[in-house]
């Protein structure tokens, strides 16, 4: 009787362990190697001509996946360093799977939460995953970030502007009438000031020599062109302050002479009258002015784009740039839960991740009703049933001492 009860407590006592070694917590998928059906990307900026690569980020949010590196290429094949140029480029991002799951074969890629011209390769073992897009870069109109300061020479001297942007391959420099409503190229202003010479009339950094008395008060400013010579920028104005201009010289007195009046002579037919010559002025050309465009950013679902508050002007409309963050884990009974900020205009959206991997559910779901997730069916079960042997073997050793007493 005493073998027969130490079998049982030994029994029971394996049983304890064995159940304690299945409550260590399974990774999602316990029964079997967890499948990724998906790869996620998001990128703050797509390609952009003259646009540093440092200020392009990319990101995933693709559950049980990581990013182990990120570049472009163009359109031969070389990896891009530095700035974007024209043409295309490609993204290539490389994944690895976390332990315990591997990528899927054909599965979709997407970049920010579009999957349209994106392809991913999966390795043979499933643990890696390369997805891929080509993009054509965009061409930005220019920002004026740095405008001309107003400059004061002597009459004679010379005075210096500068003027700096982003995005803008060639600039040209503008003379403006104190009222503003002449203005034309300085390349062209030797009509209306035959003295002044001028350098750096097509660079970000203008010189005016020889300056006129008539310039003072004239404003100068610096239009910035893209790169395909279609949009511009214009900076603000710098205005021109000539000092020490000599007095002009006073007119000479003529004394009058009178007129002789001549002998009367016979009438002649008249010659016909010449037309008088017509002497052509120089025609200087006015360009309408522009002002200054005060931008602010209006959007929808789908896209955003810029109003100017002073002129009404509208941009085009451009897709959001969403950045994507999870923001609720998904279980078996709740869908998961991520948000899109653009990184734009601001705008955000919300999406689903679906519910938990149909691998990682219990099939009576025991532990989603008993409110301890993380375990399967078998291990609730083992553990539960290991809690009644260890149950048994305590009420059958409190009873052993008792019966030994009635011996």
């Amino acid at each position: 009787m005493s073998r027969g009860r130490r079998r049982i407590s030994i029994i029971l006592s394996l049983c304890l362990c064995l159940a304690l070694l299945c409550l260590v917590p399974a990774p999602a998928g316990a029964a079997g190697t967890g499948v990724i059906d998906r790869v996620l990307c998001s990128l703050n900026f797509e390609p952009v001509v003259m646009m540093e690569l440092q200020y392009v980020n990319v990101s995933t949010s693709s559950p049980n996946a990581a990013i182990t590196s990120a570049y472009w290429t163009d359109a031969y094949g070389n990896t891009v360093s530095g700035q974007f140029g024209k043409g295309n480029y490609t993204l290539h991002v490389n994944y690895a799977a976390n332990p315990g799951w591997v990528f899927g074969q054909g599965i979709p890629g997407y970049v920010n939460n579009n999957s349209g011209g994106v392809t991913v390769s999966v390795s043979g073992d499933g643990s890696t995953a390369v997805l891929q897009k080509t993009y054509e870069a965009t061409i930005w109109t220019p920002t004026s970030i740095k405008d001309p300061t107003s400059a004061t020479a002597d009459y004679g001297g010379w005075v210096s502007f500068a003027a700096s942007s982003m995005y803008a391959e060639s600039h040209e420099w503008y003379l403006e009438s104190p009222d503003g409503k002449t203005t034309f190229l300085v390349s062209q202003s030797n009509t209306a000031f035959p003295t002044l010479t001028y350098t750096g009339e097509n660079t970000e950094r203008l010189n005016l020599h020889n300056l006129p008395g008539e310039i003072d008060g004239w404003k100068v400013f610096c239009r910035h062109w893209s790169v395909d010579h279609v949009t511009w920028a214009n900076s603000r104005t710098a205005a021109i302050h000539v000092t020490n201009i000599p007095a002009p010289e006073p007119t000479a007195n003529i004394t009058p002479v009178p007129l002789t009046v001549p002998t009367p002579e016979p009438e002649a037919t008249p010659a016909p009258a010449e037309a008088p010559s017509v002497v052509e002025e120089p025609v200087v050309t006015a360009i309408p002015d522009v002002h200054q465009h005060q931008y602010k950013w209006l959007n929808d679902a789908s896209s955003h784009w810029r109003v100017c508050e002073s002129c009404g002007e509208v941009g085009e409309k451009e897709a959001h740039l969403y950045v994507w963050h999870e923001t609720r884990a998904a279980t078996a009974d709740r869908e998961g839960e991520e948000t899109g900020v653009c990184s734009v205009c601001g705008h955000t959206i919300t999406r689903s991740l679906g519910k938990a991997d149909a691998a990682s559910r219990s099939a009576l779901g025991l532990g989603e009703k008993l409110g301890i997730d993380g375990f399967s069916d078998t291990q609730i079960l083992v553990a539960g049933g290991a809690a009644a042997c260890l149950l048994l073997l305590i009420i059958t050793s409190a009873f052993k001492p008792k019966r030994r007493r009635r011996r």
